[in-house]
């Protein structure tokens, strides 16, 4: 992207661009998402752990699909050989594999913990759209390497609307709520029971976005949808997405730790991203720009609320992790280090700050068609993600900055530091 090889020096429908989404949206995103999900569904659901080699084994054949993929449409972008077109849909059929390795073991613990808890049900709710997602993308990937009719302008409204609900919005945005519910209220000390307004955000977000697809996929059918149907879906769906901003604003503000770490202050910027895309998309749908301004809110929306609230809470769990591995049987027996101990926070928060600055100035630049000026922007995007990425590297690697132990009253003895921050 910084190279101006995709969007928007190019189409979003290029195959470069192309390229480049599916390296975020499943080389990304879906792996970062398996990740959390496998670590944190044990914990939502009150199970224990059920992963093991199907989760390694889903990653490796995730990784290889993922490469077919590439593969196909670098061919379908005339730079490799046209041999390697079919390549497309066989690596979609690997990732479609791989996800279902990886959704398996998930979705028994979440069978096997029925009633659910609140952010268990948006778990399992993204799993269904991650279904959807894949299934139809081997379908494009099978017409795209295989239909000689096939137009790219006639995907959007064949079907790519439908494949970006599920694939955003369901399986990414319904499962992000889920573990955002669980994480900012662990690391932050708020209740995380949401009463009436948590239904809410979940009935209206869920229903308004699985009738939106399946009004959606009525219309790509030749079927005849009443407009008003649909409006009311997208109305529905957007509320939701306006409670859940809301209701974590409610969140926050009750929290028991008041001072916010860095991982907790890049979700509340992440979160003020995701409220501008809503506001972006409510206010482009009634212009009738919403197709204009598809590239730089869809841009915000996976750089901005996704990735943002990825790399903010990767910098907590990262170190938590890393944590339990190495000091967590040791605790009452020597002084261990506390899990903030594991960061820099000092050294990190410029980077985090670059890194949505970057973000804001490349979606204002896509939205003014300044592509020099957003390439420049990405640089500065892609210079900050590289550090943070160093940062979580020296989490699990580096050495810790050892706090001493704080004196007790009783009779001058040192209790160990506390293990959270």
């Amino acid at each position: 992207m910084a190279a101006g090889a995709a969007y928007p020096t190019g189409s979003l429908l290029a195959p470069v661009t192309l390229a480049a989404v599916h390296l975020l949206t499943i080389g990304w995103l879906t792996l970062l998402v398996f990740g959390a999900l496998h670590q944190f569904v044990p914990v939502i659901a009150a199970r224990s752990q059920a992963t093991g080699w199907p989760a390694l084994l889903s990653l490796l054949v995730i990784v290889v699909g993922l490469a077919g993929m590439e593969a196909g449409f670098l061919a379908l972008a005339d730079l490799l050989a046209p041999r390697a077109i079919p390549l497309l849909p066989a690596g979609g059929t690997l990732v479609l594999a791989g996800a279902a390795l990886a959704a398996a073991p998930i979705a028994r613990t979440l069978w096997s913990a029925r009633p659910l808890a609140f952010s268990a049900r948006f778990a399992s709710l993204g799993l269904v759209f991650l279904l959807a997602t894949l299934g139809l993308g081997l379908t494009f990937a099978l017409a795209l390497a295989f239909s000689e009719t096939i137009q790219w302008a006639a995907m959007p409204t064949d079907g790519l609307r439908l494949h970006v609900l599920s694939g955003l919005l369901g399986w990414f945005t319904l499962t992000a709520m889920g573990v955002s519910y669980r994480l900012l209220s662990m690391f932050t000390l708020a209740p995380e029971e949401r009463g009436a307004l948590g239904s809410a955000v979940l009935w209206l977000s869920a229903g308004g976005l699985a009738a939106a697809w399946l009004l959606g996929a009525m219309e790509a059918s030749g079927l005849a949808v009443p407009a008003a149907l649909s409006t009311l879906a997208y109305v529905a769906l957007a509320l939701g997405g306006a409670l859940y901003l809301f209701d974590m604003g409610r969140m926050l503000r009750a929290r028991r730790r008041p001072k916010l770490e860095l991982n907790a202050a890049g979700a509340i910027v992440a979160l003020a991203a995701f409220s501008l895309c809503l506001l972006g998309a409510v206010l482009a749908t009634i212009t009738g720009r919403l197709q204009e301004m598809a590239g730089p809110l869809g841009y915000l929306f996976v750089f901005g609320w996704l990735s943002g609230l990825g790399l903010s809470q990767l910098y907590k769990i990262v170190p938590f992790i890393t944590w339990l591995e190495r000091y967590g049987a040791l605790l009452g027996k020597q002084p261990v280090p506390r899990v903030q101990d594991l960061v820099d926070e000092r050294r990190d928060r410029p980077w985090f700050v670059l890194y949505f600055v970057a973000v804001g100035a490349g979606t204002l630049c896509a939205a003014l068609g300044s592509t020099l000026e957003w390439r420049i922007a990405i640089g500065g995007h892609l210079l900050a993600t590289l550090m943070i990425a160093r940062a979580l590297w020296l989490a699990r690697s580096g050495k810790p900055r050892l706090v001493q132990p704080r004196p007790t009253a009783i009779g001058g003895s040192r209790s160990l530091p506390t293990t959270g921050s």
